[in-house]
């Protein structure tokens, strides 16, 4: 008995309002879809605010950048194939990444039809379908996406997501799971934008110390003011004893402005998964002395996660036995003198070749000179014998 009154679950009766609900138990519950600051939260909306934009293009742009290459048994397959050189044919490499990157930030999602098979039987080209026309369901054990009117099959989609739980369809975004923290960054801007067109405070209140001024007689009084004390009029003013005039005086630190602004950097690159001084945060500091190391903890925080996920969906469309992979390189070049220093001591330990350390700095290997050199003698000579040959010739 005592068994079955623990597991007895109390069932509270509702009572649903127009804004919500109140439970037996005095639980208050709300139906609500927006944010609590009052502001529209999307896309573009999202896009407004700078550090937001700033750390969406910085980490999308960089994956953009980086060059997307095919590996088999950890060697580069030559030529690149197609679908990685230019996935979507009417954009450069690096727009169709960038976006993938950008859409999997934002939305959590990239959704691309798959173009006609190629020689290999494999799909040359993607065709991008932006994520919020996309309906996603499973029947009969596989996953079918709706596009507009069409509805493809998963063999016939690729479907990049971000951050999931376990069983879920789509990935989630930002505009998911930070829109309270979006749509305060939002109201903050358009706080902002309002407090320095002077539409946020009044600037002065005229006082009457007359206790039977009428309403008429009040508009009356600041009309007349407006009229003659509101452009660039520098001349005194006469007022009566039963009438005052006060400046309120506000600044943007009074209010707040200034910390609320700061602290949504910080907040920026919390939702971004960024080091805080990238976006600029006053209060972060710097703790590593080098390029190479502050461009490390971008990659392994802020980069790698999305660019894996683009890397093992392209690998999805390579033959058997190709992997797809991001070169680094680039994002992890020192400085100079830095970068040969460590080129001597792979040298010296004998984990680099001189040919290998000149592809790293995108130069032909030695033995290609050689050859060049080679050939160049071989043919000046071989001309030599035909200029020989053409003498001997002309003589009788």
């Amino acid at each position: 008995m005592l068994g079955r009154l623990l597991k007895r679950q109390i069932q509270p009766s509702l009572v649903y309002t127009s804004q919500g609900y109140v439970d037996s138990l005095g639980r208050v519950g709300r139906f609500f879809e927006g944010n609590w600051a009052g502001a529209y939260v999307d896309q573009n909306t999202a896009l407004g605010i700078p550090a937001i934009y700033r750390g969406i293009t910085l980490i999308s742009d960089a994956i953009g950048a980086l060059p997307l290459c095919a590996y088999r048994n950890k060697r580069e397959v030559i030529p690149t194939p197609q679908i990685l050189m230019r996935p979507v044919p009417t954009e450069t490499r690096m727009e169709t990444i960038s976006a993938m990157a950008a859409a999997l930030i934002i939305h959590g999602n990239y959704v691309a039809v798959l173009g006609e098979p190629g020689a290999n039987g494999l799909p040359d080209s993607i065709y991008p379908v932006a994520p919020d026309r996309v309906q996603v369901t499973r029947e009969k054990g596989r996953i079918i996406y709706r596009i507009d009117e069409r509805v493809y099959d998963q063999s016939e989609i690729m479907h990049i997501k971000n951050f999931t739980m376990p069983g879920d369809l789509v990935g989630k975004g930002i505009l998911a799971v930070a829109k309270q923290a979006l749509g305060k960054e939002i109201a903050i801007n358009e706080y902002a934008s309002r407090y320095f067109d002077g539409g946020v405070n009044p600037t002065a209140v005229i006082k009457s110390a007359n206790p039977d001024l009428t309403q008429e007689e009040a508009d009356a009084l600041k009309t007349a003011w407006m009229a003659m004390y509101s452009s660039r009029n520098r001349s005194p003013v006469v007022m009566n004893a039963s009438t005052d005039f006060e400046v309120l005086s506000s600044n943007a630190a009074e209010s707040q402005l200034v910390e609320a602004q700061t602290a949504g950097l910080t907040e920026a690159a919390n939702i971004l998964g960024l080091p805080p001084y990238f976006l600029g945060s006053p209060n972060s500091s710097r703790t590593y002395s080098n390029v190479e190391q502050e461009n490390l903890q971008l990659i392994k925080w802020s980069i790698q996660p999305i660019a894996e996920r683009i890397e093992a969906a392209f690998s999805d469309l390579l033959v058997r036995g190709q992997t797809a992979a991001f070169k680094y390189d680039s994002l992890l070049k020192t400085d100079t003198a830095s970068r040969y220093d460590a080129y001597a001591v792979a040298l010296s330990n004998g984990f680099l070749t001189v040919d290998e350390v000149r592809d790293y700095e995108n130069l032909d290997p030695m033995d290609h000179e050689d050859d060049e050199i080679g050939e160049e003698a071989e043919d000046e000579s071989l001309q030599s014998d035909v200029v020989d040959t053409v003498e001997d010739n002309n003589y009788v």
